[in-house]
Order: C-alpha cells, then sequence, then structure tokens
C-alpha cells in the first residue's frame, strides 16, 4: 500500500480502482480504514465520497484531513 495525493486518488477511483480515504490520524489498520470502488450503476461522485468520509470520520482526534492510499502494483 502507497500514500498517494488527493488527484491521483481520484483518478484510480474514476477509473474503476479500489482507494483508501482516512483521516490523516488514523492506521490503515483500523475499523474506520477500508477499501472503496467506484459504483457501477451510480454517478459515484469522488467529491461526494469524499466529503461524506470527512463530515462523518474526521475530527480532532481522529485527524481534520484526509489521507489517500492506494493498492501497489
Amino acid at each position: 500500500m502507497i500514500k498517494i495525493t488527493k488527484g491521483m486518488a481520484r483518478k484510480l477511483y474514476n477509473q474503476g480502482e479500489e482507494v483508501m480515504i482516512i483521516p490523516n490520524r488514523i492506521r490503515v489498520d483500523s475499523p474506520l480504514a477500508g477499501w472503496i470502488k467506484k459504483p457501477d450503476d451510480e454517478d459515484g461522485d469522488f467529491e461526494k465520497v469524499c466529503n461524506a468520509i470527512f463530515y462523518y470520520n474526521c475530527s480532532p482526534e481522529t485527524g481534520m484531513k484526509l489521507a489517500y492510499y492506494a493498492k501497489e502494483v
């Protein structure tokens, strides 16, 4: 797994690849961490996904920024 930028995460997400989007203070093996993939039958806007993850998971304890990860090839 490698840490990537938001732009790269957007590109991979729109291509149908799995990405992990988590608050920056959360470890990648946390229950909050999980791989997400763009749904085939829906629009699945990347910004809406990021906003939802930020709204429900980010706090001063977990981190006020999002971190993006991709599976290493």
